[in-house]
């Protein structure tokens, strides 16, 4: 621990001697890191070979090409042979896919900014619609400063070890000991020589925003020395990206579909309302009876005073449950059903009057059916039903089923029989000056409308679940956009032979690897339209195509 402590001492009192910081030198210079693209085959070829990042060492023009170390088993494992090469370029278009674009340059560090008693800190940025994100840095450590930021972790997981459950004391002994801390998961983290310079190639896959069509990098460095002096790199060039998507084809032509309108409108609605037993008074404070007037009384008043429609009739059927005489229960939903009829004219106006028709189901048999079948907690409710079937006489039916399952009965009596005590209200309406029965109409689709407004946002999922259904050019971008390739091949098949449809059929050719059918319909494509020609250095799918 002495050791280093002193070592530490010595090199500041070095520097510090000679009145001259490490990076005094760089603030002189003005040096700063460079941001390159390269050529598209160069590009390519390193795609090709190399899956991983890239880093080229040059030194004493000896040229050394790595990949950074990972650890396996163990071990730091990873290098490989490539030859790069860079070029200037500051604008490149970047084909779009399932809402990402892979961005790709060359960061080039100058042999100025290497040091044995430095560390430089490389931060790429991306702006997109004025925001700025940055990327994974790059760290390049010189081998004094590595050696010396070991030595710096040594001693602080030395003295760590003695207090580990002191959160306090160790946060304390870090910020005595650790004078430059490891960056948290650098893209590149490596050491390098004096006299050396450095090329790194990075590539990273970037999610498009709804309407991004510009992408800009930047760099922003620093160089920090043994003895704590910093220097600030100059910003660096900007590379600008266009983002270039299927979206270009999308069409945008309006859809209409056929809306059909009927002379005649049928509205029907249920209510249920509560009577005391062998009572034909309709008592509003009973129950939830008041909410189920209100409700009634609400529909009924905005249909008969809508414009829109004649009302020919309301129908109003009261129904009743099976327990008692068949005959009793006949009566009592009669005059159940009057009951409500007289309250709603005097509620609503005598006009209603003549508009309601009364009816009524003594015991809905046919509505107790249905609640037994779907109700499966009811046990032996396959013979209940049976019953229900053979039986022709209503006081028979019930009492069979009273006598042979009289636990069924109960449950039914008492979760079911309330629900068959209702009333139905059906409205028959006739459309005001309308002589036909029916006619038809077009009308704009908003639905469709709406997938397209989706897909141009390039919310692709979202966009498709509309879509599929149409079958047409927009419908395919979607799917081409998602990866869906087979998908999309199948509705190109089905559409007419025109430029865009040719060329996205080349497209899909390309991705399935069927490439003597890409390249006949990109001819095709550009036989239709000579514009395709241009269109193809955009999409690498159709670049593919085109090599020899």
């Amino acid at each position: 621990m002495k050791r280093v402590i002193t070592a530490t001492v010595v090199v500041l009192l070095l520097y510090g001697t000679f009145g001259c910081s490490i990076t005094g030198n760089l603030n002189r210079a003005n040096t700063s890191a460079g941001l390159t693209q390269l050529t598209t085959v160069e590009r390519e070829e390193c795609v090709e070979k190399l899956p991983e990042q890239i880093i080229t060492v040059v030194k004493d023009s000896v040229i050394f090409n790595l990949i950074p170390a990972s650890v396996v088993d163990g071990e730091r494992v990873g290098s490989i042979d490539i030859d790069a090469v860079t070029v200037v370029a500051k604008v490149r278009s970047l084909p779009e896919r399932d809402g990402e674009v892979v961005i790709d340059f060359m960061v080039n560090i100058p042999k100025e900014l290497l040091g044995r008693s430095s560390c430089i800190v490389i931060t790429p940025y991306l702006h997109k619609l004025g925001k700025e994100q940055p990327l994974q840095e790059l760290t390049i450590r010189g081998v004094t400063f590595d050696k010396l930021q070991r030595r710096d972790y040594w001693q602080y997981h030395t003295y760590r070890d003695k207090y580990p459950y002191d959160s306090l004391r160790i946060a304390e002994m870090f910020n005595r000991f650790v004078k430059f801390p490891y960056h948290v998961d650098p893209r590149l983290d490596s050491l390098s020589e004096r006299r050396s310079h450095i090329t790194y190639y990075y590539s990273q896959s970037v999610p498009t925003d709804q309407i991004e069509k510009k992408m800009l990098i930047t760099l922003k460095g620093e160089v920090v020395g043994i003895d704590q002096s910093i220097y600030t790199m100059p910003a660096s060039d900007t590379l600008t990206y266009l983002v270039s998507s299927m979206l270009s084809f999308v069409d945008h032509a309006p859809r209409y579909r056929v809306k059909i309108v009927d002379k005649y409108r049928t509205v029907n609605d249920r209510n249920y309302i509560q009577f005391l037993v062998n009572d034909t008074r309709l008592i509003d404070s009973l129950a939830d009876n008041e909410m189920e007037l209100d409700k009634i009384t609400t529909l009924l008043t905005e249909i008969v005073e809508q414009e829109d429609f004649y009302v020919d009739t309301i129908t109003l059927t009261a129904t009743s449950s099976p327990e008692g005489w068949y005959s009793h229960n006949d009566l009592l939903a009669k005059r159940r059903a009057e009951s409500l009829k007289s309250y709603l004219t005097k509620r609503c106006g005598d006009s209603i009057n003549n508009m309601i028709t009364v009816r009524w189901i003594a015991e809905d048999w046919q509505k107790l059916r249905e609640v037994i079948s779907s109700d499966s907690t009811i046990l032996n409710r396959e013979h209940i039903l049976e019953i229900i079937d053979s039986e022709k006489n209503p006081d028979r039916r019930e009492l069979k089923i009273r006598k042979s399952y009289p636990k069924e009965y109960q449950q039914i009596k008492k979760h079911l029989y309330p629900q068959l005590r209702g009333v139905n209200f059906k409205y028959d309406l006739r459309r005001v000056g309308m002589v036909k029965d029916t006619i038809h109409t077009t009308e704009l689709d908003t639905t469709y409308l709406r997938g397209v407004e989706l897909l141009q946002a390039r919310k692709y999922a979202k966009a498709l679940y509309i879509l599929d259904g149409y079958n047409d050019r927009n419908a395919v971008i979607a799917h081409i956009s998602m990866g869906h390739d087979k998908q999309a091949l199948e509705i190109l098949h089905t559409l007419p032979s025109v430029a865009v449809v040719e060329y996205l059929r080349a497209v899909v050719y390309s991705r399935l690897g069927r490439k003597a059918e890409g390249i006949k319909f990109f001819r095709n494509a550009c036989a239709l339209d000579p514009k395709m020609v241009f269109r193809a250095n955009l999409d690498p799918e159709i670049t593919e195509l085109l090599k020899p």
